[in-house]
C-alpha cells in the first residue's frame, strides 16, 4: 500500500524593498487587505529596523524633539509582516529573486518572490553644484540631523572665542539650500535654535547672525502657490 503525501500549496510571496514611507505604507495596506488570506505572505526588506518620520528631522536638529518621537520599530509597526534588515545587493528579474546582505562579512541571502514592490527611496540631488556634495550637509537621516546640530553648536563655540571679525562672521553664517517644505522648515528651526542659544555665548551678538535660505524660484514653497509662498517669506524675514 502506497501512502499519498499531500503537499501544501506554496504561498504567493510579495517582497517590498524599502522601509521608508512608500514601503511601510504599502506593507500596512497589504496587511489590512490580506488579513484573512492565508495563501499570501508579505516580506519587507529595509536597511534599518525602524521607520523614520523624515518630515520632523529638522526638529531633531533644533533639539525640539527627541529621536524616539520620530522613530518607530518596523516589527512593532508591522506585526503580520516578515521584516528582514539588510542591504539589497542584486535584483534578478528573470529568476524573480533578490540578493540581500544582512552582514557585510557573510554571503548574501537569496529571497524569492512572486510580486516585487520597489520603494527604495531617493538620494539628495546636488544639481552638480561645485563643492555642494563635499561640503553641504544633507537632511535625510537621524545622523544627518544630529550632525547638523553638532556643527551649528561647534560654530557657535568657535565664534564665541574668535577674535578675528571676518572669521566670526563666516562661522555665524548659516545657509540652507532649497525653498520647498524641507528647506523652509529646516531654516526656520535653525534660525530659532541659534537665537535661543545666544544667551550661552556672551561674545556673540544677535546682529552677528546670518541665516540664509537660497531658492532657485521666484517664491518659496511653490507647492502652496504664490500667495502663501510670499506670505511665508514675509514671516521668515
Amino acid at each position: 500500500m502506497i501512502a499519498r503525501v499531500t503537499r501544501k500549496p506554496r504561498k504567493k510571496r510579495i517582497v517590498i524593498l524599502g522601509g521608508g514611507f512608500g514601503g511601510v505604507y504599502a506593507a500596512m495596506q497589504l496587511e489590512k487587505l490580506l488579513a484573512r488570506e492565508n495563501a499570501v505572505e508579505v516580506c519587507l526588506v529595509s536597511r534599518d529596523n525602524f521607520f523614520l518620520f523624515t518630515p520632523m528631522l529638522h526638529e531633531i536638529a533644533a533639539s525640539d524633539l527627541e529621536i524616539t518621537n520620530i522613530v518607530n520599530p518596523l516589527r512593532k509597526l508591522l506585526r503580520q509582516i516578515e521584516v528582514i534588515v539588510g542591504d539589497v545587493r542584486q535584483i534578478d528579474l528573470p529568476a524573480k529573486r533578490v540578493l540581500i546582505s544582512c552582514d557585510p562579512h557573510d554571503y548574501p541571502q537569496q529571497i524569492g518572490y512572486d510580486h516585487l514592490v520597489l520603494a527604495l527611496g531617493s538620494v539628495t540631488n546636488f544639481h552638480n553644484l561645485p563643492g555642494s556634495a563635499e561640503f553641504a550637509l544633507p537632511m535625510k537621516s537621524v545622523s544627518d540631523a544630529i550632525r547638523l546640530r553638532a556643527q551649528v553648536l561647534r560654530h557657535m563655540e568657535e565664534a564665541n572665542s574668535q577674535c578675528n571679525l571676518s572669521d566670526r562672521q563666516s562661522l555665524l553664517t548659516f545657509v540652507v539650500a532649497g525653498g520647498g517644505f524641507a528647506g523652509v522648515e529646516t531654516v526656520a528651526a535653525l534660525n530659532d535654535f541659534v537665537r535661543e542659544a545666544l544667551p550661552f555665548y556672551p561674545s556673540v551678538r544677535e546682529e552677528m547672525l546670518r541665516v540664509i535660505l537660497v531658492h532657485s524660484g521666484p517664491v518659496i514653497l511653490p507647492e502652496l502657490g504664490e500667495a502663501l509662498g510670499r506670505y511665508t517669506q514675509k514671516v521668515l524675514t
